[in-house]
This record gives C-alpha cells, structure tokens and sequence, in this order.
C-alpha cells in the first residue's frame, strides 16, 4: 500500500499547478451539461433544450470545483469560497430565462 502511495504521490507532484482541479471541473461539468440537456423534458416543455443544459452544467460546475478543489492540494484552502461562488450565480437563470422570453 505505501508504493502505491508513493507512486500516487510521485505522479501527483509532476503534475502542474491546478491541472487536477481543472480536469476533474471540466469533466464533472460535461456530465452535467448533458445530464441536463437529456432532462430537459421533464423541466419544460416549450424549452429546446437550452435551460436544461444550463441548469445542468451550473449544479455540475458548483460539484466540480468543489471536488477539483477538495482533491487539488493547491485549492484545499478555497473549498468554500469557491462552491458559495459557483451556486450564487445560478440564482440568476430564472431572472435570464425571463429576459429571453
């Protein structure tokens, strides 16, 4: 278990600064997106597509970087920061959604 560790550890360490936090954010945030777009349906039915998509990638950005930033030793520190960050802004899809219609 202690050579796994230090292969972890080794790998972990030659990667740049902030490529952890970066891979897991994006791609936490592209399952979101098409999580939401496939459950477009059940939110609106005169939607085509866009709400979903955006409430999905928004609720999967907010997940993303908290666990990017939970999982980057770099980032451990901005935890809070950056969730209360993400979720803020999504407060403002329904007063968007209304301006588009």
């Amino acid at each position: 278990m202690t050579s796994e560790l230090t292969i972890l550890n080794s790998f972990v360490a030659f990667l740049p600064q902030g490529f952890i936090f970066g891979f897991f954010d994006n791609f936490i945030l592209l399952l979101g997106a098409y999580t939401g777009v496939n459950i477009e349906k059940y939110i609106d039915d005169k939607a085509s597509g866009v709400l979903g998509g955006v409430v999905g990638a928004g609720l999967a950005n907010s997940v993303s970087d908290g666990i990017g930033a939970l999982i980057d030793p770099n980032m451990n520190d901005m935890f809070f920061g950056i969730v209360i960050g993400t979720i803020i802004p999504l407060f403002l899809i329904p007063v968007i959604e209304k301006l588009r219609k």
